[in-house]
């Protein structure tokens, strides 16, 4: 899609997806019909739309195939990992095999293999009325007039009431041009903070016990869900201008703090902009971005620090980058899992 104008492209019907982002949006399908299909509450009509979903095209059929045998590869080493991790001999440090069963255990998670942790995502998408898979990004516009820009991996459900128009975010970053209407303020509900406002440009992440508001344009009062005893919340606000940023969480409300805008909002170009942060939160939020997964396993490179700006549509070219200034090694399994050691 083009976020310049806010309109969408959608890929032609059976068209080519090698190598390109519809094959990395039906890597992100696949993988979600996987975890949807091992869920003991599936329903019929899911198994109905799933078998549709296949039959589109054989780029559909083709995505789910190779899912299937991603998989399947990946399992046998995460064994060897775990039988190599309890014969190992004594005088071999226990953190060295914890390591690698702990990678190979990653491997399998960042590609779905296990299905322990997708709990909570299932609930979310299940209740939620827009999603977006990792790396895709999407545009709404609401019945008011107000617009909301989705990053990768959000879900986000609507709930106008009691004069309030009202959006949950379930997970994920999301970005509000609101139309002003001093009678009906605009709430977003992020977890552990909320941000109301009447009319303004401003962007919410929810983390999973942490709600950051980014404001671009006007004014955001930011709330904490606080609660200080175990039972009645105890809410802590601030007061957002533009070029600010507030992170709320159980304890309060944190800033406000400056922000750079072209950093903060850069996902909204199909950029992603990083100034002196270390190698592993850069890793953390490429894999926010990108289907698949990037792994460091490289303990002493974790805190190396990385500056610069990159494409998200060109993850080749950010490793590539990343193996010239740091002087890790790339490893690409498949084109959704590359490990850095």
């Amino acid at each position: 899609m083009d976020h310049q104008d806010g309109q969408r492209s959608e890929p032609a019907e059976g068209g080519p997806v090698e190598g390109g982002p519809d094959e990395d949006r039906l890597f992100s399908e696949a993988n979600a019909w996987h975890f949807r299909l091992q869920s003991d509450d599936v329903r019929p009509a899911e198994r109905a739309a799933f078998a549709e979903w296949l039959a589109r095209s054989p780029a559909h059929s083709g995505a789910w195939t190779g899912l299937q045998t991603l998989l399947h590869d990946l399992k046998e080493p995460a064994r060897a990992a775990y039988a190599e991790s309890r014969v190992a001999p004594p005088r071999r440090p226990a953190a060295a095999g914890i390591r690698r069963l702990a990678a190979a255990l990653t491997i399998l998670l960042a590609v779905g293999g296990v299905g322990v942790w997708h709990g909570p995502t299932l609930y979310q998408n299940a209740v939620a009325d827009q999603v977006t898979a990792t790396g895709q990004r999407r545009t709404l516009t609401l019945p008011d007039g107000s617009t909301v820009e989705m990053n990768g991996d959000t879900a986000l459900a609507f709930d106008d009431r009691d004069g309030e128009r009202r959006v949950r975010l379930l997970r994920g970053e999301a970005w509000f041009h609101v139309t002003r209407d001093p009678d009906h303020p605009f709430v977003v509900d992020g977890g552990a903070g909320a941000a109301r406002v009447l009319g303004t440009q401003f962007s919410v992440r929810r983390e999973t016990d942490r709600t950051t508001v980014t404001v671009g344009e006007g004014l955001v009062e930011v709330v904490a869900h606080r609660n200080a005893d175990g039972n009645a919340p105890w809410p802590d606000s601030v007061r957002l201008r533009p070029g600010e940023s507030a992170e709320a969480d159980a304890h309060g409300v944190t800033g406000p703090r400056a922000v750079d805008p072209a950093v903060a909002f850069a996902w909204r170009q199909g950029q992603i902009v990083f100034r002196q942060q270390p190698l592993a939160s850069v890793i953390a939020a490429l894999n926010r971005q990108w289907p698949g997964r990037v792994v460091l396993l490289n303990d002493e490179a974790a805190e190396r620090v990385v500056s610069g700006v990159f494409a998200l549509d060109r993850p080749d070219a950010v490793i590539d980058a990343l193996e010239r200034g740091l002087g890790v090694r790339a490893t690409r399994i498949t084109p959704y899992l590359t490990l850095l050691r």
